[in-house]
């Protein structure tokens, strides 16, 4: 019998998605748990599997396309059970079926005598008015237009822009062509007023477009050509904009002497594992764990909207991964009870899979801090930029022999450059060069973290 599949819920707070792979073709046959199709959600991409096994018989989506959870993506054959439709997911997540239509019915349950019929008053007609508005305005493309653009919209939904005093130019409409609705209106709206107010952003198309002035005809000047923006890039575009024009950032320099425990490192990896081998940035996860809970501070979230700083008692440690994709930051959760090994195995595992597209979208949340390390492809130094809501990120550089200054003379030392940004709305100058500073005599001396 046929059976449908549909969009099971992913992640918590994830409600749509694009396809970015199909693995099947109409007559494959399928067993349970197969994947049907890969999709990309926010900074991940999960595996979507079959609940049930049977023959595809229909495929409902395309690779590129942009489904919401609950959508219908396959048709299946199989050769047990009646037709019905299995979701894993829909709206509450909780997976359901939709119950086959009872073929065997009482004739008193089927049918309605002519009595009850005849007795039964006909509804009375709507009015008019009642109908007219549930028709929709025509789009206007004549109107408004600025420059060589028209605003896709309804005279009504203009009317409301200007009474809200929004440009409707810097609405993104979500309808048919960009067509902007009066909800894609109220919601930006209540979006900007978010910002503003520091209390967060409600999930939009693409909420980074907005401040994006018209461009210029670049055909005028050349050939040119497009591709379109990945579902990483867009929310990694909104992000970013979204940090760099809310918070006021403050990034710091300095330097550490990492000769001693670049050693160890080397020595202790001649005879480990290769899941097991120790990184550069394992050492840092374990150092930074240790250098927020001395600074509780710098584990926080700042709440303007109820005028409080959230500090969180527990750490979790965003690491960097530069992929194909574009930049995804998987989390390491609670480093600071693990030891370097440990965090090590971890963190070699999730950067493995985060390339691999394997990663889940659970084991990118809940990140307090974030470490951004560069050392493997160059650069003496950057400035990174803090991911919301947290307020400090660690920057790490590539580590060189220098010439150090010991009191007496020089002598050659591996320093590495770190740079630390953080929200100076919630961290001072001085408590930021102290933590850096901790951070740099952890490394050069680790007995500092029993200390």
């Amino acid at each position: 019998m046929k059976q449908e599949i549909r969009i099971p819920e992913v992640a918590e707070g994830v409600t749509a998605g694009t396809v970015v792979a199909l693995v099947v073709a109409v007559g494959d046959r399928v067993e349970t748990d197969q994947t049907l199709l890969e999709l990309e959600t926010d900074k991940a991409v999960v595996a979507i599997p079959t609940p049930i096994a049977g023959t595809i018989s229909e495929i409902l989506v395309a690779e590129g396309d942009k489904v919401e959870i609950g959508a219908l993506i396959v048709s299946l054959e199989d050769s047990v059970g009646t037709e019905s439709s299995i979701d894993s997911g829909g709206e509450d997540g909780r997976g359901k079926k939709v119950q086959a239509k009872a073929e065997d019915q009482t004739a008193d349950e089927a049918t309605v005598s002519t009595e009850d019929l005849a007795a039964t008053p006909a509804p009375a007609p709507e009015p008019l008015e009642v109908v007219q508005d549930a028709v929709a305005e025509p789009l206007d493309l004549t109107s408004v237009r600025r420059d060589d653009r028209v605003a896709p919209a309804a005279p009504s939904v203009r009317r409301l822009a200007r009474e809200l005093g929004v440009d409707i130019y810097q609405v993104q409409g979500t309808g048919p062509a960009g067509r902007i609705s009066a909800e894609d209106v109220r919601s930006f709206v209540h979006d900007t007023m978010q910002r503003v107010t520091g209390g967060g952003i409600q999930t939009s198309e693409f909420p980074g477009l907005h401040a994006q002035r018209p461009l210029p005809d670049f055909g005028r000047f050349g050939e040119v050509s497009r591709e379109p923006l990945s579902r990483v890039r867009e929310l990694t575009a909104d992000a970013m904009g979204y940090a760099w024009s809310t918070i006021p950032m403050v990034t710091q320099y300095d330097k550490a002497k990492i000769g001693k425990i670049e050693e160890f490192r080397k020595t202790f990896n001649l005879k480990a594992a290769t899941e097991t081998k120790l990184t550069m940035t394992a050492f840092m996860v374990k150092v930074c764990a240790a250098a927020l809970s001395a600074f509780p501070h710098f584990n926080s979230a700042l709440d303007l909207a109820s005028r409080e700083l959230v500090l969180q008692h527990y750490i979790n440690i965003g690491v960097a991964v530069d992929t194909p994709n574009g930049l995804l930051v998987p989390v390491i959760q609670g480093p600071d009870h693990k030891g370097v090994e440990r965090i090590a195995v971890e963190l070699n595992d999730l950067a493995a899979r985060t390339r691999e597209r394997r990663i889940n979208p659970a084991e990118m949340e809940g990140g307090t801090f974030t470490i951004s390390n560069l050392g493997g492809i160059g650069g003496s130094a950057f400035t990174p930029i803090v991911y919301a809501p947290q307020v400090a990120i660690l920057g790490v550089s590539e580590a060189e022999v220098q010439p150090v200054w010991n009191g007496a003379e020089f002598e050659p030392q591996l320093m590495m450059p770190l740079c630390l940004t953080y929200d100076h709305r919630v961290i001072d100058g001085a408590a930021g060069a102290r933590f850096l500073r901790w951070i740099c005599q952890a490394l050069e001396n680790p007995l500092h973290l029993v200390m």
